[in-house]
């Protein structure tokens, strides 16, 4: 059976939002304790699903867009190099990139530059403000993004960073919508899929789940995400007061 974790991470629409908002859903010292616990939570149940020694790499994607699949991969991302030394975020979203805003920063040569020798890995590698993580932006939206990210580079990009980080999370674009995560899956050890409250439906989960099996993904679990605490339905167990919990997927 696979777990899906339940934060309560509302309105979480990136493209909809401005950058002061948008860093606002990001995890501080101001973050609520049961957003923070989901995050803890979501952090542990990766940490255990992928046991292997060495680099680890996960994937974050939706089924649709407006999922906030972008502030939850910034978010598990900050929680993992805050524990577990350091990360890096690689914003694979080449069409509708939200990292750099997301963080605040100024857009840069990113991940598509590098992609076309614009400029070298180090060039485009970002310190952020959180302990221990680096990102990648997107850097300038390209004409052929697919043939990008499935070319040889993206593989040889994603090698090289294992040599420096302990964990590289790929914000990847929403599987449904176009089929640059089922090519990224080739480089990762698992991915997390995001599922937002009253957007996405049961078929179009189901398609995500095909699309991702059909490419031997290892699906590490599911983020029910904006979800209302007051919902009964989905507080189950002793901690469904804070906001999140655990269920299967044909419940």
């Amino acid at each position: 059976m696979l777990k899906k974790f339940i934060s309560d991470n509302k309105k979480n629409n990136n493209n909809e939002i401005g950058a002061d908002i948008a860093s606002k859903r990001l995890i501080g010292a101001d973050t609520r304790f049961d957003v923070k616990e989901a995050y803890n939570e979501l952090r542990t149940n990766i940490m255990f699903s992928i046991p292997n020694a060495g680099s680890k790499v996960v994937a974050v994607t939706s089924s649709v867009t407006s999922e906030g699949k972008s502030t939850t991969c910034l978010n598990t991302a900050i929680s993992f190099a805050d524990i577990y030394g350091k990360a890096i975020i690689i914003d694979c979203d080449l069409r509708r990139p939200n990292i750099n805003r997301l963080l605040g920063v100024k857009e840069k040569k990113g991940l598509s530059n590098i992609l076309v020798n614009d400029c070298c890995l180090t060039d485009a590698i970002i310190k952020t403000k959180y302990k221990n993580l680096d990102a990648i932006t997107a850097g300038n939206i390209p004409p052929n993004p697919t043939e990008l990210l499935s070319s040889e580079t993206m593989t040889d990009i994603v090698s090289q960073l294992k040599k420096d980080y302990k964990y590289i999370f790929l914000d990847t674009p929403p599987i449904n919508i176009v089929i640059d995560a089922s090519l990224l899956v080739k480089l990762v050890d698992g991915v997390v899929i995001v599922v937002r409250q009253q957007i996405a439906e049961k078929r179009m989960l189901q398609e995500t789940v095909k699309k991702l099996n059909f490419a031997n993904a290892k699906i590490l679990g599911f983020v029910l995400n904006d979800v209302s605490v007051e919902s009964k339905r989905y507080m189950k167990g002793k901690y469904g007061r804070y906001g999140y919990s655990h269920y299967t997927l044909d419940e």
